[in-house]
């Protein structure tokens, strides 16, 4: 489903083309476990530790996924599994992650879930934070409360932060290597929700993330934070303005709802040194802005915009543990 009409003035075939279950109950008490060289420790409902034992060094590979758009009816559902597989088996990462609109959820229309007998047959962990089309807005046949799809999951976690205003779906991995027991870099994932006014990061969860900065001062932690979200935060129309961005764009900047404050709190943390995320289809630049690297990932489904010409792909983040201080290092991969 279209999120908002596509500008057919916008010459987009000019523009050059750059190249075991965690979830299901998502408790505190799980024990570990292994995939490839992440071992997944839980620690609560919102963190786990990640701890990464390769037998030589190398760096830690996550391949950001975005707008997949699965849905029922017109074979693109079975061209993105294509996309997917050939994904994993060219760039290898270790763990997947998905930056929302996972599926049409808000849809009148019947939602089907064979996307998430896709991701979860990748054989590779992996998370989502939930995008605007993610929640069943209408209540059509098929669609799930945002609970039942963190339980459907599979081989990988995500996580919820239980307070006085309800359920909110952000968390944190924490990655370690085994010669230090102190994160060595840090995941933070949030979500954005589907009405007007409340497409950003919302109130309670930037509040939730100074609680996490407090808690981590105590613990004398550390770490550079990589944050991913669905919808971008309106300094990435300030970045292209400036003209310090690579990459092209297509399409005006969604930041939706977002006010700046995502922004503040994070340049004030000190410890964010970067920003991914999707929604919008057809822009893929990033670079940095004010010290924090702000970047689109590619966008990964057939089912939502985007003319044939704008290639489908992801983004492939990689994290040096032995460096002092790891930023992601990232390229776009089809």
């Amino acid at each position: 489903m279209q999120r908002r009409t596509f500008l057919q003035s916008v010459a987009l075939s000019s523009l050059p083309l750059l190249s075991g279950s965690l979830a299901n109950s998502c408790k505190a008490e799980e024990k570990e476990q292994r995939f490839g060289d992440l071992l997944i420790r839980p620690q609560s409902t919102d963190q786990l530790d990640i701890l990464f034992t390769p037998s030589r060094p190398r760096t830690v590979r996550l391949l950001q996924l975005a707008d997949t758009h699965f849905h029922p009816g017109d074979g693109t559902n079975k061209a993105t599994e294509e996309l997917l597989r050939g994904l994993v088996d060219r760039v290898k990462p270790d763990f997947i992650i998905h930056t929302g609109d996972f599926v049409n959820n808000d849809s009148s229309k019947p939602v089907e879930w064979t996307g998430m007998d896709i991701l979860n047959g990748l054989q590779v962990p992996w998370t989502l934070c939930f995008g605007n089309h993610d929640y069943p807005v209408k209540q059509a046949e098929g669609s799930l409360p945002l609970d039942e799809i963190r339980q459907r999951m599979e081989r990988g976690f995500q996580g919820y932060h239980d307070a006085a205003t309800g359920r909110h779906y952000c968390y944190r991995y924490d990655i370690m290597d085994k010669d230090n027991p102190q994160p060595r870099a840090s995941l933070f994932f949030f979500q954005v929700g589907y009405a007007p006014g409340d497409r950003r990061i919302s109130d309670p969860q930037l509040a939730w993330f100074r609680a996490q900065l407090e808690r981590d001062a105590q613990r004398q932690v550390k770490s550079p934070i990589t944050v991913f979200v669905h919808i971008p935060l309106k300094e990435y129309h300030d970045l292209f303005e400036s003209g310090q961005a690579e990459g092209d764009k297509a399409e005006k900047v969604c930041f939706d709802s977002d006010t700046g404050q995502s922004f503040q709190d994070f340049s004030a943390s000190g410890r964010v040194v970067g920003v991914f995320c999707g929604h919008d289809h057809v822009n893929n630049y990033h670079g940095k802005w004010e010290g924090i690297e702000l970047a689109y990932g590619r966008v990964s489904g057939w089912g939502g915009y985007g003319p044939p010409a704008w290639k489908r792909g992801g983004r492939l983040i990689e994290l040096d543990l032995q460096s002092p201080e790891p930023r992601p290092q990232h390229t776009e991969v089809f």
